[in-house]
C-alpha cells in the first residue's frame, strides 16, 4: 500500500486565525495548518515545495525544513472531522 501524496495548498487563499497567518498542508492523509512564515526569515513557506527528504523548501532561501518537525510544533493545527 502507498502512502498520500503530500502537499501543499499554494492556490488557496490566506487563512488567518488570531492574527496568524497559515498554510494548508497534506502530511500522511492528514490535514495541517502551518504558520506561513519560514523558520529562518519568516519568507513564506507557502510558496515552497515538498522534497524527496519529506522536508519542505523554502522559496526564498531553500532552506530544508523537516514536515515531522513542522507539524509538532505548538504553533501547528491539526484538522480534524469532529461529529456534528
Amino acid at each position: 500500500m502507498s502512502e498520500a501524496a503530500s502537499w501543499i495548498g499554494q492556490d488557496l487563499p490566506p487563512i488567518v486565525r488570531d492574527g496568524i497567518e497559515y498554510f494548508l498542508l497534506s502530511y500522511q492523509s492528514a490535514l495541517y495548518l502551518i504558520p506561513n512564515r519560514c523558520p529562518h526569515r519568516g519568507g513564506p513557506l507557502k510558496f515552497g515545495f515538498i522534497n524527496e527528504h519529506n522536508q519542505i523548501v523554502c522559496p526564498m532561501h531553500h532552506n530544508a525544513y523537516s514536515i515531522e518537525k513542522l507539524i509538532a510544533r505548538d504553533t501547528t493545527l491539526k484538522l480534524t472531522a469532529e461529529p456534528v
